[in-house]
C-alpha cells in the first residue's frame, strides 16, 4: 500500500493592521508653521541688510550721494596723499601696556561685523595703485599695539586718501553678522547710545523664531502655539523695522513676508481647531459638516476611532495598577 502524504496546514493568525489617524487641517497647518520658522532661522544666514556711504568734505560718513565729495582728484593731489599717509604709517608709536596685553593668550572667537566693498571714482589719466596699496596697508596693522593719537591719525589720513579717490563703500550685514557684529545704522551715526538695547533687539531676530519653532513643534492641540507665534511675528517685524530699516537687502524682505505668512497661517490654523473642535462636542452635526466642511470631520472620525479607544485603556490600567496594589497591600499582612 501507499503511503499518501498529507500538508499539514497551520493556521497563522493574521496581524491586525493598526489604523492610522487622518490628517486635519490644524495638523497640516502646524506642520507648515514649523517650517516656515525653520526659514526664518535659515534666512540669517542671507545679507539682512545693505547699505552704501561716501564721505563728505568734512570726512564724515553720509548715505545721502549729494553730500558727498564730488571733486576729481588731480595727480597732485594724490601724490600729497600719498605722502601724508606713508608718514601716518611711519609715525605709528608703540604703547607699552598695550603690547603686553596683546602678548597674551584670548580664547575669543572672531567674526565678521560686516562685508565692506570699496570703489573708487577717479579720473582715467591719473595713477592710484600706490595710493590704493597704501590704504590697504593701512587697513591690514593691527592697531592695538598702537597709542591712541598715533591710530587716529592714521584713520583721518585714510579715510582723506579715501576721500581724495571719491571713494564710495557697499556694506552688506547678514542676520548673524547682526547679532554679532552691530547694526549699520549704529556704525553710521557714530554713536554708541543704545548698543546694549540695539544688541537685545538683533539676538531677538533669532531668539523669537526658535521659541515659536519649539511651540508649533511640541504643542499639538492647545492654542498657545498660535499667541507665541502671533506674537512672535509681531515683535520680528517691529524688530526689524526699527534696527534695519532703511537698509533693507534680500534675506529681510523675504523675513518680512515669511512672517507676514506666518500671521496669515496663524489666523486659518484658530479658525480650523475651532471647528474640529466644535464638531468633536457635536457629533450630531456631522452629515452637515460632511456636506459643507469635509475636512474638519477628520477630527470627528479619528475622536471614534481613537479617542474612545485610548479612554478605555487608560482606564483598564488603572484598574490593573489598583488591583495589584491591592494583592501587595494583602500579602504585607
Amino acid at each position: 500500500m501507499q503511503k499518501i502524504q498529507t500538508d499539514k496546514v497551520i493556521n497563522v493568525p493574521h496581524k491586525k493592521k493598526h489604523k492610522k489617524a487622518l490628517k486635519t487641517p490644524s495638523q497640516v497647518i502646524r506642520i507648515c508653521l514649523v517650517w516656515c520658522f525653520v526659514l526664518c532661522l535659515f534666512l540669517l544666514s542671507l545679507p539682512f541688510i545693505n547699505a552704501t556711504f561716501y564721505i563728505t568734505d568734512d570726512l564724515k560718513k553720509t548715505a545721502n550721494v549729494q553730500e558727498a565729495y564730488s571733486k576729481a582728484a588731480t595727480q597732485q593731489e594724490i601724490d600729497s596723499a600719498e605722502k601724508e599717509l606713508q608718514a601716518a604709517i611711519d609715525g605709528l608709536e608703540t604703547d607699552p601696556q598695550k603690547e603686553e596685553s596683546a602678548l597674551e593668550p584670548t580664547n575669543a572667537a572672531a567674526i565678521d561685523s560686516a562685508q565692506f566693498d570699496w570703489v573708487y571714482h577717479v579720473s582715467s589719466d591719473v595713477n592710484t595703485k600706490d595710493l590704493q596699496k597704501l590704504i590697504m596697508q593701512a587697513k591690514d596693522i593691527d592697531r592695538s599695539t598702537y597709542t591712541d593719537k598715533s591710530v587716529e591719525t592714521l584713520n583721518k589720513t585714510v579715510t582723506n586718501a579715501q576721500k581724495i579717490l571719491g571713494a564710495s563703500v557697499t556694506i552688506s550685514q547678514t542676520g548673524l553678522q547682526l547679532m554679532f557684529g552691530g547694526s549699520i545704522s549704529e556704525m553710521f551715526r557714530g554713536t554708541s547710545n543704545g548698543t546694549i538695547a540695539n544688541s537685545l533687539f538683533a539676538y531677538a531676530l533669532g531668539i523669537i523664531p526658535l521659541i515659536c519653532f519649539f511651540a508649533a513643534s511640541f504643542d499639538k492641540t492647545r492654542h498657545i502655539k498660535h499667541i507665541i507665534a502671533l506674537l512672535g511675528s509681531i515683535l520680528c517685524l517691529v524688530d526689524i523695522y526699527f534696527i534695519i530699516y532703511p537698509f533693507i537687502a534680500i534675506g529681510s524682505v523675504l523675513t518680512i513676508i515669511m512672517y507676514i505668512i506666518i500671521c496669515v497661517l496663524n489666523i486659518f490654523s484658530i479658525y480650523a481647531k475651532q471647528q474640529e473642535d466644535y464638531i468633536m462636542k457635536h457629533p450630531e452635526l456631522e452629515a452637515e459638516f460632511t456636506e459643507k466642511h469635509p475636512l474638519f470631520v477628520n477630527a470627528l472620525i479619528n475622536y471614534k476611532s481613537f479617542g474612545s479607544r485610548q479612554t478605555e485603556n487608560t482606564s483598564s490600567d488603572k484598574s490593573d495598577l489598583s488591583k495589584k496594589s491591592k494583592k501587595q497591600h494583602i500579602k504585607d499582612k
